[in-house]
């Protein structure tokens, strides 16, 4: 995806149902996601479930419910994160415990890259 707009997305109390989701993937060198706009939504912004070497560039996720930029089980490993945003993240209680203190960037796993993004505003 290049230069997309989402915007009221996501199926909220629905696990899976997130606005741009990498699910089970496998390796995905060639997969990009860059200069999105993802927001209003109503479960997450960007989900890696077990995809490796993603690359999510130049991004905003602005007023977003739960976790915005998600990796969901830790096996997620070389993806690139570069110069992305994420703005008033607001707590989900109808998804995971960890939703309700939500995180800009939910990373589970040292072993990917993430260079010049930027978090404002998560509930805390």
């Amino acid at each position: 995806f290049e230069y997309v707009e989402f915007n009221y997305v996501g199926q909220q109390f629905q696990m899976g149902r997130y606005p741009v989701h990498f699910h089970h993937v496998g390796e995905a060198p060639t997969s990009l996601v860059r200069g999105c706009a993802i927001h209003h939504t109503f479960n997450r912004a960007l989900t890696n479930h077990a995809t490796k070497k993603l690359r999510v560039e130049e991004n905003v996720a602005y007023n977003v419910l739960g976790h915005a930029y998600f990796f969901e089980d830790g096996v997620e490993r070389d993806n690139v994160y570069k110069r992305n945003l994420g703005v008033l993240i607001r707590q989900a209680t109808s998804l995971l415990n960890t939703d309700q203190t939500p995180a800009v960037f939910w990373i589970t796993h040292p072993s990917n890259s993430f260079e010049g993004n930027h978090a404002a505003g998560s509930h805390t």
